[in-house]
């Protein structure tokens, strides 16, 4: 994440001195980049757009009458008109109905596979609240007992956090080889224990 928060700033220092097409290569390329920024990178990418207007505009001549006003040589930058980008995945979280402990965590790609998969494992006949809710392009769902326990909740998940053992890992590149025996191996202990 370094990397692209100095990119970012070496952007900055660049824009200072740079003419007006310099600063549309600079916006295109933020724009380009912004698919894949975190949150704190993103607000500084999207102070940075402005900035960048900022700077072109200056640039540009203003013209001697309001009749004869050019079209703005750079795009106008709604930024509060910029959808916010879909999650990468949805994490669904199930709880004890007793406790309340964790215990299980799903990631899934989408909404709709979360809210399935919530139906499936959370008897629906028992009267509990809901609590759902759709924003910037993002939805949330609570699934509540009568008491107001929480059962399961679906969330948004910039960023799948899933990590992979090293061995678990190379066994998978051996079957992508060909190699079936190592995977086996590998859950091998696991079914003599069942």
């Amino acid at each position: 994440m370094t990397s692209i928060a100095n990119t970012l700033r070496a952007i900055e220092a660049r824009a200072e001195r740079a003419i007006v097409q310099e600063l549309r290569l600079m916006t295109q390329e933020i724009l380009a980049m912004r698919t894949v920024l975190v949150l704190e990178d993103r607000s500084h990418a999207d102070a940075l757009l402005l900035k960048l207007d900022r700077l072109a505009q200056d640039q540009t001549a203003a013209p001697a009458s309001s009749n004869d006003t050019p079209a703005s040589l750079m795009p106008d930058l709604r930024l509060d008109e910029i959808q916010a980008l879909a999650p990468v995945a949805y994490k669904v979280y199930f709880y004890g109905r007793a406790c309340g402990d964790l215990e299980d965590v799903v990631t899934l790609d989408a909404f709709d596979a979360g809210v399935q998969l919530v139906l499936d494992r959370v008897d629906a006949h028992r009267g509990h609240a809901i609590e759902a809710s759709w924003a910037n392009g993002r939805g949330a769902l609570k699934v509540l007992t009568p008491t107001g326990a929480t059962l399961a909740t679906i969330e948004a998940a910039d960023v799948v956090d899933v990590s992979v053992d090293p061995i678990v890992d190379k066994v998978c590149q051996a079957l992508q080889l060909g190699d079936a025996s190592r995977i086996e191996k590998l859950f091998g202990p696991m079914l003599k224990a069942a």
